[in-house]
């Protein structure tokens, strides 16, 4: 599937360079893009929750970055195409919050050798999207492009565009109010 997506969005690439200019800036792009793709499904699969829609997702970002590449100003790279991820995200109109028993979650690899094990395991995971989801945006966006997108204090800062310190107290914060969630204080989250 990934494959597939990679492709798709090769195609997209190549069909937009035609359109945007031929020469250094389509292959500067894409020599940029491409060893950055699985981050940016990994960052688009935490954000959509399912295959069809990080596909969609991913594909309409980079369409976007080639657009308005000119504008990159050669420094985090990463960091870049992950604020027009978020902000391709924020701007799509909300959809409906995804099935339990969406396909994604079965494809969760489970070193548990027991049905009981594999049971526990799958109810943890889902627990924990629950709780991830339930967070206010501005922790939520944090926590996930540090856990889930791998991207440093200062590339988050710059996605978001917040000062270092604030970034880590939201995601202080959004680890405190996880372990709050958690261990105990179902009803809501720590302050």
């Amino acid at each position: 599937m990934a494959t597939i997506s990679v492709l798709i969005i090769w195609a997209s690439v190549s069909r937009g360079c035609n359109a945007v200019a031929e020469g250094d800036h389509a292959v500067r792009f894409r020599a940029l893009l491409l060893p950055e793709l699985a981050y940016l499904r990994r960052v688009g699969m935490s954000l959509t929750g399912s295959n069809s829609a990080c596909d969609d997702l991913v594909q309409e970002s980079v369409l976007r970055g080639l657009r308005y590449f000119e504008s990159y100003s050669g420094d985090g790279f990463k960091s870049w195409m992950a604020a027009i991820m978020r902000n391709v995200h924020r701007d799509r109109p909300k959809v409906l919050p995804v099935s339990a028993e969406d396909e994604w979650l079965h494809a969760i690899p489970d070193s548990a050798p027991s049905p009981e094990e594999c049971s526990v395991h799958k109810s943890n995971a889902l627990r924990l999207r629950g709780l991830v989801a339930q967070l206010p945006d501005s922790l939520r966006e944090v926590l996930i492009l540090r856990e889930y997108g791998d991207l440093s204090y200062t590339q988050i800062a710059i996605t978001l565009d917040l000062p270092v310190g604030t970034v880590m107290s939201r995601l202080s914060r959004a680890r405190d109010s996880l372990r709050a969630a958690w261990f105990g204080n179902q009803d809501g989250y720590a302050s």
